[in-house]
């Protein structure tokens, strides 16, 4: 859990070093998003008695990590101290600005739970789209295992 804390935190920290093209802002809230997959994979093995789930609000275009008996609660990060809350060119996501939610293939719903063994809720591969001024990738994560891959930017 550590290691993924560290990751996700310097990838966060290396995007301002790096050129400000959408496509790098892509790229960049892509593997944040997938730190925050394993994290909450993470903390479904660690806290099996109440998996972690991933609530996505395509509306107010963020996500948050909750538990799956108070799914609207987020659960409180442990590196900030405050809910764990992602909304992309705000807070620890601030210079992924223009960053939006797009499609999402998560069981038909905008929750993506991860079991006690960190598989998916789900029988088939869940998808999440990013978008940045007209480019997209996607998150593609296997229902078995719950490993995240990120494809190209398109």
């Amino acid at each position: 859990m550590i290691v993924v804390l560290i990751l996700a935190i310097s990838a966060a920290l290396a995007v301002p070093r790096i050129g400000e093209t959408s496509a790098t802002r892509l790229s960049a809230a892509a593997r944040q998003l997938v730190a925050d997959l394993a994290f909450a994979q993470v903390e479904s093995i660690a806290h099996s008695d109440d998996l972690r789930v991933i609530v996505f609000d395509t509306t107010l275009q963020q996500y948050h990590i909750a538990a799956a008996s108070d799914t609207a609660t987020p659960i409180t990060n442990p590196i900030t101290k405050f809910p764990y809350i992602v909304k992309f060119g705000q807070g620890s996501a601030s210079q992924l600005t223009n960053v939006t939610i797009g499609t999402l293939g998560v069981g038909g719903d905008d929750q993506l739970q991860f079991g006690a063994y960190g598989q998916l809720d789900q029988g088939a591969a869940a998808t999440i789209q990013l978008v940045c001024e007209g480019k997209t990738i996607v998150i593609t994560i296997d229902p078995s295992t719950g490993e995240a891959t990120i494809g190209s930017v398109n």
